[in-house]
C-alpha cells in the first residue's frame, strides 16, 4: 500500500483538495492527510468533497491535520489542555469525514515547542524544558483520551517515532515499551528516516509487529526528507506486514515529482 503524504504538495503551495488531486494524478491510491497544510475555511466541506470524488483512495490522517488557524505543534507532553482536546477531537472528526483508517501523531517533547517556518517547511522550535515525570503523566492522560474517544469509532491509532536528537522526544527507541505496555491497542508509525538519524532502528525493530504505518525518507541531513535508495528499502524487508500497511512517501519542497515517481517505481520493484 505505497502512498504519499499530502504535506509534500502543501509545502509546494497546493491547497488540501488540490494536493489530493495532484497525488492521485501521480498514481497514488493511498494518501496521508498530512500536517503541513495552511488553515482553510470550509475544510469540512472540502474533506467531504475529497471523500466523494476519490472513493477508491485509502486515506490516513497524521497530526496535525486539520490545520489550525494559527500554526502550532501538537505536544501531548502538555497534557489535556483545551487546545490539545480540540486538536484530538478534530482528528476524529476529519478522519471520519475522510474515511481514514489510521490516525497517527507525535509522542510529545521534553520541551515546550513552537512552530517555526524554514523556507516553507515547518519545524519545531525548542522552548522551555518540561519536567520529564510530569510529561509522561500528561502523555498518558492524552493517550487515555484517545482511547476513550476511539471506543466508538475504532480507528487504528499509531504513535510516530520522531527524531530524539533533533526534537528532544519524550518517547523514543526502547521507551515505546512503556507506552505499549499501558496501551496495547496502540501501534507504531515507524518513520524510517528518523530511526536512522538517531540510531534507534534496532531498538524499534523489537516493536516491528506493532507497526501500522511507515514514513519513507532518508535520514534527516536535510529538512526536505530525501528519497530513499535500495539501501534503506532493504532494511524494511524484516517488517512482514509491509505489503498490508500504508507506506507513506514523506517529502517536502525541494524534491521533484520525477524523483518521487522514481522512488515509487523502486519501491514497487522491491516489494
Amino acid at each position: 500500500m505505497l502512498g504519499i503524504s499530502s504535506s509534500y504538495f502543501a509545502s509546494n503551495g497546493f491547497s488540501v483538495y488540490d494536493s489530493i488531486e495532484q497525488a492521485y494524478s501521480l498514481g497514488f491510491k493511498t494518501i496521508e492527510l498530512g500536517a503541513a497544510h495552511k488553515f482553510e475555511e470550509n475544510l469540512i466541506e472540502t474533506t467531504k468533497k475529497i471523500r466523494d470524488n476519490f472513493p477508491d483512495v485509502a486515506f490516513t490522517l497524521h497530526g496535525l491535520f486539520p490545520p489550525m488557524r494559527e500554526k502550532i505543534w501538537f505536544n501531548p507532553s502538555l497534557g489535556l489542555t483545551e487546545t490539545n482536546k480540540q486538536i484530538i477531537d478534530s482528528f476524529f472528526v476529519f478522519a471520519g469525514l475522510a474515511g481514514a483508517k489510521i490516525i497517527s501523531f507525535h509522542p510529545g517533547f521534553l520541551f515546550e515547542v513552537s512552530y517555526k517556518d524554514i523556507g516553507g517547511i515547518g519545524d519545531a522550535k525548542i522552548e522551555e524544558k518540561l519536567d520529564s515525570k510530569q510529561s509522561w503523566k500528561n502523555l498518558f492522560d492524552v493517550l487515555n483520551y484517545f482511547a476513550e474517544k476511539n471506543k466508538k469509532q475504532k480507528f487504528s491509532l499509531a504513535i510516530e517515532n520522531i527524531s530524539s536528537n533533533e526534537n528532544k522526544a519524550l518517547v523514543f527507541g526502547e521507551k515505546f515499551q512503556k507506552v505499549f505496555d499501558s496501551f496495547p491497542s496502540f501501534g507504531l508509525l515507524f518513520d524510517l528516516g528518523h530511526s536512522l538519524s538517531d540510531n534507534t532502528f534496532s531498538d524499534l525493530m523489537q516493536f516491528k509487529d506493532k507497526i501500522k504505518e511507515i514514513h519513507l525518507h532518508k535520514p534527516i541531513g536535510e529538512k526536505i526528507h530525501l528519497p530513499v535508495s535500495e539501501k534503506e528499502l532493504d532494511l524494511l524487508k524484516q517488517i512482514k506486514q509491509i505489503k498490508e500497511i500504508p507506506v507513506i512517501i514523506e517529502h517536502f519542497k525541494g524534491v521533484t515529482e520525477k524523483q518521487i515517481l522514481e522512488e515509487k517505481e523502486l519501491f514497487e520493484e522491491f516489494f
